[in-house]
């Protein structure tokens, strides 16, 4: 069986869940804006007015460049070899992956330099590491080279790879 990597609306859910407020729009238009303020909102109002409103296009985008960015991390050219529930681990941390990506594109900061600056310590960084954490697992180790060390000693069972 094949793990299918393909992004669909599994994973931009997934990617979604880790930024709170957030939403994807598919719709380029500009949203109408009201100078009415209600301190209580309903979940309708709360969707119309997002914390940050992201296009699914460009989830896909940044959810491929992570998937890629994920196969260098681990050595790997595809998922091929997991098992489903190793899989659906590998892809959950690369959704997390592309919600910090996402996450550190549009939290920014201006210091009193007037130059754009991410924050040290920040969501963003909180979600790259777990993710970082969780695709360590998968890291496929290659062995470049082993070399037997023969000597002109008697105990020849003691041998180091170099």
């Amino acid at each position: 069986m094949t793990n299918d990597v393909t992004y669909s609306s599994t994973i931009e859910n997934w990617i979604i869940s880790n930024l709170d407020g957030w939403r994807i729009e598919n719709q380029t238009e500009e949203p109408e804006t009201t100078t009415e303020i209600n301190p209580y909102m309903t979940t309708a109002e709360a969707n119309e007015k997002a914390n940050k409103v992201i296009t699914s296009n460009e989830c896909q985008l940044f959810y491929e460049e992570t998937l890629d960015m994920a196969y260098m991390h681990t050595n790997r050219l595809n998922i091929d070899d997991l098992t489903e529930v190793e899989s659906r681990v590998f892809l959950r941390a690369v959704c997390k992956w592309t919600a910090s990506n996402l996450w550190n594109k549009y939290n920014i900061r201006v210091n009193n330099e007037d130059l754009e600056d991410t924050y040290i310590q920040s969501y963003g960084g909180l979600l790259y590491h777990s993710a970082i954490k969780t695709l360590s697992q998968f890291i496929n180790q290659r062995v470049k080279s082993m070399t037997n060390l023969t000597g002109d000693t008697e105990d020849n069972n003691d041998l180091w790879i170099v």
